[in-house]
């Protein structure tokens, strides 16, 4: 076995705080009150037995893929509770107060179509372009170059399956969230390798 140092051969881990949750319907603000996600996983139902004499055989079942809860803090501007409230709208949801809203319901199309595409972007920290600082009163001298994803999953069919609007306390001074659950049918992995691609905010 090989031994070596990390960092002299470029070892860089993955850090779970540079990640980015991107809505396809928000705005890009909306993206940087996510302070906390889950990544996809799933599961193999079963396993199916199958016994033959005094033998007994396995087999797996189908790929369920678990539910994903966010965490996302809940600003003035953006309003994050207001965009899930009429997210929930746009489903189909409408209040039940007079008899013809009674007929109104949710399909998967408008779910679906509520929120949009969603991603969840793993980051590196960007570097430093080369020269360094020359004067400490020259913050231009050196230049953050762009931040770089290396590994996108997107949510295929994704719609909300809950919000929890946070809860409110005379002696608590911590800042308000909103909690949400999200549904999807399955995801897609993509894998930028050790180069990275360049991290583009959307509109």
């Amino acid at each position: 076995m090989a031994f070596f140092s990390p960092a002299e051969q470029g070892f860089q881990p993955k850090r779970k705080f540079r990640f980015v949750v991107d809505f396809g319907n928000f705005q890009s603000e909306t993206t940087y009150m996510v302070t906390k996600t889950a990544k996809p996983s799933f599961e193999l139902s079963g396993p199916t037995e199958h016994r033959v004499l005094n033998h007994l055989f396995k087999f797996p079942g189908i790929v369920k893929w678990s539910d994903i809860d966010m965490t996302l803090i809940d600003a003035i501007d953006p309003n994050v509770g207001s965009k899930f409230y009429n997210a929930l709208r746009n489903m189909g949801y409408v209040s039940p107060s007079t008899l013809d809203n009674l007929h109104s319901g949710i399909t998967k199309v408008s779910a679906q179509a509520s929120l949009g595409q969603i991603k969840i972007i793993q980051l590196d920290a960007g570097s430093v372009a080369t020269g360094g600082f020359t004067d400490i009163d020259a913050p231009g001298a050196a230049v953050a170059s762009g931040v770089r994803m290396y590994e996108e999953w997107i949510l295929k069919n994704a719609y909300l399956k809950s919000v929890k609007f946070g809860d409110l306390d005379y002696g608590s001074e911590d800042i308000a969230t909103v909690d949400i659950g999200i549904v999807y049918d399955y995801a897609e992995f993509v894998d930028y390798g050790p180069e990275g691609s360049p991290y583009v905010i959307s509109a």
